[in-house]
């Protein structure tokens, strides 16, 4: 009885605190995330779930949209999920891996992607479950290693560049690069006085470089002398288009990577010699970038 009392408890408290919540919020905001769930409740009710079930799952949702998951994104999980036959356990896992996320204040964008990305896949709703949350919890470490690197002086100059870097640092930490490898790199922009923007690209780059199939250890090397050796954001982007595009023609990751080194030595220019010669993608070719590095798969996007 105690139990029940205490549930019952929590329950009354959750409701207040939903009903101010609500009051605090403009008016076109509350629309607009009452028109998003409207659709939800839509989708709950033409589902198989039962009647308890849909309640817990619309609640659910209402509590992501209220922790600032985007009420877009908590409208196509829970279609797509039910589009898929989960069930609610699952549908509340998703939804709940979102909102730990953002009451941690860390960047939910990539978060969402893999999971309605995988939705949108096919791939099997245990999967899903598993890489989200191997994902968070990489974000959750690379929090602090990209905060330290803002500390030292390497402050972000735009919106959400400190999101994209933390989500860079992710992504390479989950393709297996250890974070003193990372720590590596951060100290290699520090010391050149370079950019949030450029760690990220770099992040971005090794995160690339390991999906490919190339050693963790060449592919944080490579960007950390790339940075060494004065490769700007853009550059970053140019020597990741050059390993593609070896590997294309039938390289190896691995083989790229030592062959970019071997022309870098020989020229004595450092590795974007042959880039320069393509287009003017070497060192020092351009100074801008927009801190996220092209051409790569799996760094956004939600497959809508």
């Amino acid at each position: 009885m105690m139990r029940k009392n205490t549930i019952d408890a929590k329950r009354t408290i959750t409701s207040i605190m939903f009903i101010l919540l609500l009051f605090s919020l403009p008016s076109w905001v509350v629309a607009a995330e009452d028109s998003h769930l409207d659709t939800i409740s839509g989708v709950l009710q033409s589902s198989k779930l039962s009647k308890t079930e849909q309640a817990e799952v619309h609640a659910r949702a209402a509590a992501a949209i209220h922790a600032g998951v985007p009420a877009e994104d908590v409208e196509i999980i829970v279609s797509r999920s039910i589009e898929r036959g989960a069930d609610a356990g699952t549908i509340n896992r998703f939804l709940d891996t979102g909102i730990a996320t953002k009451q941690k204040g860390l960047p939910v964008t990539p978060i969402l992607d893999r999971i309605e990305q995988g939705l949108s896949k096919g791939v099997p709703l245990e999967r899903i479950s598993e890489a989200t949350q191997r994902l968070a919890s990489k974000i959750e470490v690379a929090q602090p290693l990209v905060d330290d690197l803002i500390r030292s002086g390497v402050k972000p100059k735009q919106r959400n560049e400190r999101e994209a870097a933390i989500e860079a640092t992710g992504r390479a930490l989950e393709k297996s690069i250890p974070a003193e490898n990372l720590k590596g790199v951060s100290a290699a922009v520090q010391e050149r006085k370079g950019s949030l923007a450029l760690f990220t690209n770099a992040a971005n780059a090794a995160a690339y470089f390991a999906g490919s199939g190339m050693s963790a250890k060449t592919a944080s090397g490579l960007v950390q002398d790339a940075v060494k050796k004065g490769y700007s954001e853009r550059d970053m982007d140019g020597m990741v288009k050059e390993i593609s595009d070896e590997m294309i023609r039938g390289s190896r990751a691995d083989e790229a990577a030592m062959q970019m080194e071997r022309e870098g030595m020989q020229s004595g220019r450092g590795m974007g010699q042959s880039m320069g010669s393509h287009g003017g993608m070497g060192p020092g070719s351009s100074t801008g970038g927009t801190g996220g590095t092209g051409g790569m798969g799996g760094m956004g996007g939600r497959g809508r």
